[in-house]
């Protein structure tokens, strides 16, 4: 079923790992949030992604690949109130799932005997799971993100390098950069810090944008062929 067809047009299947990696750039920092009586942090945490792809080589400097990845965002909210003398401190956490179809056209330079450094731009068509709920660990915090619609697209580019044998297969690490073309969800929070009196933060648009570390493994060409 997953055996690799030779032709002009190499078709390589292959499997993808990656992670995605909260940093200061691409519009992933902390969110600080502040009400009357209350604060919120939102930050973003390591989340992962995986899936199968599909490269169709045409030559050995141009490639076409696609497939269909799962991708877990993860994310940490840490809130405080001061009221009435009394200091109320809360976390929660939350992870917003979606699935991707990946699009990307690879071009490689070659740098030595099966060895390629590899730079890939393309597009992803996003599909958003459902809605996530969650409450504080003090049950101060009440979190709420809603998809903000339930297909969306993103612009992703790669760079990494990638190692060729035509026995074993390729392997592939590099980094990558997603921007999703709009926010991917709308969070809405309360802070409740006496009793049922609580704060009501305006809605927040998350983006989405990360930073990941990706390895690919790629079957070798007419892997099933060789062994009859």
């Amino acid at each position: 079923m997953f055996s690799q067809v030779k032709s002009d047009k190499n078709h390589n299947i292959g499997f993808l790992l990656g992670s995605i990696v909260p940093i200061n750039y691409f519009g992933v920092s902390a969110i600080d949030l502040t009400e009357n009586n209350s604060t919120i942090k939102l930050e973003n945490r390591i989340g992962y992604n995986f899936g199968m792809i599909l490269k169709t080589d045409y030559d050995k400097n141009f490639s076409l690949e696609g497939g269909i990845v799962f991708y877990q965002r993860n994310f940490k909210l840490t809130g405080k109130s001061a009221n009435q003398s009394n200091i109320l401190n809360d976390t929660s956490s939350f992870s917003y799932i979606s699935y991707g179809i990946p699009i990307q056209a690879i071009i490689y330079v070659q740098l030595g005997n099966e060895l390629y450094m590899r730079n890939a731009i393309g597009v992803n068509i996003d599909f958003y799971a459902s809605s996530v709920a969650s409450k504080g660990n003090n049950f101060a915090i009440d979190h709420l993100s809603e998809r903000a619609r339930w297909i969306n697209g993103s612009i992703s580019g790669n760079l990494g390098i990638e190692k060729r044998d035509s026995k074993i297969g390729s392997y592939y690490l590099g980094a990558e950069v997603n921007i999703p073309i709009s926010a991917i969800a709308v969070t809405k929070l309360k802070f409740y810090y006496d009793g049922n009196t609580f704060d009501r933060y305006d809605k927040l648009f998350l983006r989405g944008n990360y930073f990941g570390i990706q390895f690919k493994y790629y079957l070798p060409v007419g892997m099933e062929n060789s062994k009859n």
